[in-house]
């Protein structure tokens, strides 16, 4: 029986047609066609002004605090129960990540308890939308405006989630995702820095690119120091296909957690992704919470799984 993988990327002749076609002709003065029509497919699907794609989520993440002035000193709050790529970069810049709990309803950031944690060392709050599920982004950002702090959203593993009409990634001060392997829509590693901020998005474009502004006349002078958080042309390549894909992309994620949620729904003490009222779930990943009363624990879970060739991951740890 061959494996059934915890997640795989959905790969068709299209997108090795404009991969193929990037590496066979997207040099020269076509080096970033690709990069280009990415990033225009991206925000018009966002429904965002602008948009950068990057070498990952870590690093359009970076660049965007960055851009925020985050340094050393700084306070950042976010939940405590995330991957560490959320809080790398607020290390990287000399400032400290402070965690608080999750709400138990939508695995995400408490509201509440982000607003007790505020001090005037605060410069921004970052909210991750968890396993496609959302953040309470109107309580957030009703925070964030009574204290002027910016709330970021890392909708890293969000692609295809929805609040109240608005798409995960829009509604903060910025937004970031991943597009790694495992992700809805993938470009192999990469990343997406997006958001509706033009003087914010002009800042870390510059970063971008060695510090060197878009404005700039003078060849190979940085006005700052800055990075090197590129997306090649070919990989922008896959993603303009994957892109072109999208809805289907995200229709069979939404069909393979509805088809959990029917399978599961009679058993007693588990719960799974949360769709909240108003909220639709991107549904990246099923994920599945046992009640201690089950008796069932994730190690006895994924030797079960492991007996039947099937793949298994673990909730990220506190």
């Amino acid at each position: 029986m061959s494996r059934i993988h915890y997640t795989k990327p959905s790969i068709t002749e299209l997108e090795v047609a404009y991969a193929t076609d990037a590496a066979r002709n997207g040099w020269g003065d076509k080096c970033y066609e690709y990069i280009t029509r990415f990033e225009q497919a991206f925000k018009a699907h966002l429904g965002v002004k602008y948009a950068i794609a990057t070498s990952s989520c870590t690093g359009a993440l970076h660049m965007g605090l960055a851009a925020l002035g985050v340094g050393p000193g700084d306070e950042v709050i976010m939940a405590d129960t995330n991957w560490i790529a959320t809080a790398a970069p607020i290390v990287y810049l000399g400032a400290k990540p402070v965690f608080v709990d999750i709400l138990p309803d939508s695995w995400c950031i408490n509201p509440e308890l982000a607003e007790a944690a505020i001090t005037p060392h605060t410069k921004a709050i970052i909210a991750v939308h968890l396993y496609g599920n959302l953040c309470d982004m109107d309580r957030s950002l009703a925070i964030g405006e009574k204290h002027g702090i910016p709330v970021i959203e890392d909708a890293a593993e969000a692609i295809g989630s929805q609040y109240l009409g608005k798409r995960a990634g829009s509604m903060g001060k910025f937004g970031t995702f991943s597009l790694h392997g495992t992700k809805t829509l993938t470009t192999g590693e990469g990343g997406m820095f997006v958001t509706n901020d033009a003087d914010l998005y002009e800042l870390v474009l510059t970063l971008s690119n060695h510090g060197r502004a878009r404005g700039q006349a003078k060849q190979f002078w940085p006005d700052v120091v800055g990075f090197k958080y590129k997306m090649s042309n070919i990989q922008a390549a896959i993603g303009c296909a994957q892109m072109e894909r999208i809805e289907e992309l995200i229709n069979r994620k939404r069909e393979i957690l509805r088809y959990y949620r029917e399978h599961l729904e009679s058993f007693p003490g588990l719960t799974m992704n949360p769709e909240l009222v108003g909220t639709v779930n991107g549904a990246w990943m099923p994920t599945v919470v046992f009640d201690v009363e089950t008796g069932i624990t994730r190690e006895s879970l994924q030797a079960a799984f492991a007996a039947e060739n099937i793949d298994a991951r673990v909730f990220f740890h506190p």
